[in-house]
């Protein structure tokens, strides 16, 4: 029995000792920038384990179609420093817009944001959290748990917006306004190693569930504000409004400013849907998500069966991806509806093996990008 309970008590310690804690020296500064590489359509990808540690997940299959890289600017320097008197430092993201974070011993927050809209109406909002998002958090143990919260309030003028399609509403609307409510539920609930394309790292996985609700009023006459949302999701084309439920996994590491990787999950919650990891030297070509170029990126190229196509930073619209061969003659065709970086998956089985030019045009049959790709078979 003695023997037993010793065995237990060393292999208990054994575990311990090979969990890691991550800590505020892993919260990026001022002068630090983050390399992460994107994959927006993961295969063999295996997240959805149980609770536990000694885990090993293998990410190795992962593919680079964009990379991000963020600097770490101070807030004095931003555009819109003014607004947020206590950030310590922005990044800039989307579309010229910056996000301002404050830092503190155990959080990084999101104080508020500079840019697009959120409802990607395409007219320029500043405005605040209030609460913050809870960027970072540590310090980071096996199943430590970080409940937050977070409010965005901001109004604006259907005037302000481009085409202006509230005019579809059956009202008359002085102003909108935007209210977005999250409630987070962030668990460390397993630790283990990583396999990434590059590298190998010891790391806490951290589950973060994320309750969200985006609601639109409008400001009425005589009858004041009105939650309009309803409406709104029956009349117009507007994306983000309503309830959602959003499921991610951060796996952390005590030393890299970045984490190792964060796997996107289905609605359903039973596959992983993109995957953001840290940008080690790769074998498959990479490209700057922050490039403002359009383009077209495909592999694996040469190809036997399947192709996956990155569309770069085009304007949202109605594009045809075409197939010409070496005559100028159009053998295949896709129509997709593209807005920004994005990943189609395409068949070209019924190719015959040769070298292919591959043009996106868009709706007014203008070329924006080619590739030339080559089709063989084993």
């Amino acid at each position: 029995m003695k023997h037993t309970i010793l065995m237990i008590t060393m292999l208990a310690a054994v575990a311990a000792g090979a969990q890691i804690t991550v800590t505020n020296a892993t919260f990026p500064v001022v002068g630090d920038t983050l390399r992460t590489a994107i994959d927006d359509m993961p295969t063999g990808i295996v997240a959805l384990t149980p609770p536990g540690g000694n885990q090993q997940w293998d990410f190795s299959s992962l593919l680079a179609g964009f990379t991000r890289e963020q600097i770490i600017r101070p807030a004095a320097e931003g555009n819109a420093a003014a607004s947020f008197p206590g950030a310590e430092y922005f990044i800039e993201i989307a579309n010229g817009g910056q996000n301002y974070y404050n830092v503190t011993d155990q959080r990084i927050e999101l104080v508020g944001f500079s840019g697009e809209d959120p409802l990607g109406q395409g007219f320029q909002v500043i405005t605040s959290f209030n609460p913050p998002i809870v960027e970072r958090w540590a310090p980071l143990e096996f199943f430590a748990i970080n409940p937050s919260n977070a409010a965005l309030l901001f109004s604006f003028s259907p005037d302000d917006v481009p085409g202006n399609i509230f005019d579809q509403l059956p009202i008359n609307p002085d102003s909108l306004r935007v209210r977005v409510a999250i409630n987070r539920l962030d668990v460390v609930d397993g630790w283990g190693s990583l396999t990434i394309p590059g590298g190998v790292y010891d790391v806490l996985r951290e589950k973060r569930t994320e309750y969200r609700e985006v609601r639109l009023d409008a400001k009425v006459p005589i009858l004041g504000w009105l939650d309009v949302t309803d409406v709104a999701l029956a009349n117009l084309p507007v994306e983000g409004l309503g309830v959602d439920t959003i499921v991610r996994y951060y796996y952390f590491n005590d030393e890299e400013k970045e984490p190792i990787a964060i796997a996107t999950i289905n609605n359903e919650q039973n596959a992983v849907t993109s995957v953001e990891f840290k940008a080690n030297n790769t074998s498959t070509p990479v490209h700057n998500a922050a490039n403002p170029r359009p383009g077209i990126y495909a592999y694996p190229n040469p190809a036997m069966v399947n192709v996956r196509f990155d569309f770069v930073n085009l304007p949202e619209g109605n594009y045809k991806l075409q197939f010409y061969d070496l005559l100028g003659k159009e053998v295949l065709y896709r129509q997709y509806a593209i807005h920004g970086n994005q990943t189609e998956k395409m068949d070209v089985s019924s190719l015959r093996p040769g070298v292919y030019l591959c043009s996106v045009t868009n709706n007014k049959g203008k070329i924006v990008a080619t590739r030339r790709i080559a089709v063989v078979r084993p």
